[in-house]
């Protein structure tokens, strides 16, 4: 008899603590921690005297894309990670791609607000239509508005290991500034993230996996495996502008993408010209 009562308690023990740990992984029949507790592998380290050859890229991110659409899966979106980092000051943010320049939460508040007055009902008197005060209303920007992204890295030959690779250097999002005036000044980065700070925060976080669930990568996988679709707006040049700011790129938008398609083959035929076969 206490042999049993002791087996059924202990059958009780065990459902409850089973359960208790199922609930506590959100809709998951088992622990699933792989993702949560990893841990961001560092880069190797490069010597100076080792790099022969790189060169600055920045290249635009488009959510909007077949290939990038996971970056905004509902359960987990990238925005919400490039802004919550932000705006909770776990991770500084610059105001330019010098990354030197801090920009506050604040800042960033104060940027992407509108104040404007318009006129509304008396309160006091509201049966007569004309009479109206005027009353001020804050626009604000909302963060599920993002849609492009703009990543700065480096191309670095390694002549010591061999090694052709890009290294993502900081990510920032692109948005249309809101003005009084309506006037469009196209889409800017709201900030600059370095990429060495968010890697923590990204390697926890999933990147849906449409072909199996128990397999999905985390963010910083995906950017380092570069499962994302881009196309490139800027490399290194002496007047540091973007390409659709050169005089001969600036009134022609399909000429600006055949120079960054130009670019993005200059890059592939270095790679393919280093080795011989």
């Amino acid at each position: 008899m206490k042999r049993a009562l002791l087996i059924f308690m202990t059958c009780t023990l065990i459902a409850g603590a089973s359960k208790a740990q199922i609930s506590a992984f959100e809709d998951f029949t088992y622990p699933h921690t792989a993702v949560k507790e990893r841990k961001a592998v560092p880069y190797r380290y490069i010597r100076e005297a080792n790099v022969k050859w790189s060169k600055r890229i920045h290249r635009v991110i488009d959510v909007r894309e077949k290939q990038n659409k996971i970056m905004h899966w509902p359960r987990n979106p990238l925005y919400l990670l490039i802004w919550n980092a932000a705006m909770d000051g776990d991770v500084v943010a610059y105001a330019n791609d010098s990354l030197t320049s801090i920009k506050t939460p604040e800042d960033i508040l104060k940027e992407v607000t509108i104040e404007s007055t318009v006129q509304v009902p008396n309160p006091d008197n509201p049966d007569d239509p004309y009479d109206l005060i005027p009353q001020t209303v804050y626009e604000t920007y909302e963060a599920e508005s993002i849609e492009k992204y703009r990543l700065m890295e480096d191309w670095i030959f390694d002549y010591n290991y061999s090694d052709f690779r890009a290294r993502i250097i900081a990510i920032a999002p692109l948005i249309k500034l809101p003005t009084e005036s309506g006037i469009d000044l196209g889409e800017v980065p709201l900030y600059w993230l370095k990429m060495d700070d968010m890697r923590d925060k990204l390697v926890q976080q999933e990147v849906f996996n449409s072909k199996n669930d128990a397999a999905r990568m985390s963010f910083d996988h995906w950017f380092q495996m570069r499962q994302f679709s881009s196309y490139i707006v800027k490399e290194s040049n002496m007047y540091d502008i973007d390409i659709a700011q050169f005089e001969e790129f600036r009134d022609d938008g399909v000429e600006a993408l055949l120079e960054s398609d130009r670019i993005k083959n200059d890059l592939f035929t270095l790679e393919h010209d280093l080795w011989e076969y």
